[in-house]
């Protein structure tokens, strides 16, 4: 399993419920890529930061959403109003969620 880390930075306070929102819009759409397996959206009021965490089968899964996904995140980015500060791609090695 593969998870795309996006931080963006609004500065203030309802940062994750921007992010939450945007995140919302775009479910139907990664749905449709084979190998998505989820989404988790999470938010940090005092710094204004936020990060979305996309889940990926397999790192080819990742990569062949990868140009799609930085369109639309672009995209939403610049109608949020918010800070794109990176976007990562990490191996999950170990999950203990019930």
């Amino acid at each position: 399993m593969f998870v795309s880390l996006t931080t963006v930075r609004a500065g203030d306070s309802a940062v994750g419920e921007t992010a939450r929102m945007a995140a919302e819009s775009m479910l139907d759409w990664l749905r449709q890529f084979d190998g998505y397996k989820g989404l988790l959206v999470l938010g940090d009021p005092d710094s204004g930061s936020a990060r979305i965490m996309t889940f990926w089968e397999t790192r080819e899964a990742a990569d062949r959403s990868a140009r799609g996904r930085a369109q639309v995140r672009d995209s939403m980015v610049s109608a949020a109003g918010v800070e794109l500060e990176s976007t990562e791609l990490y191996e999950l090695v170990l999950d203990d969620r019930a």
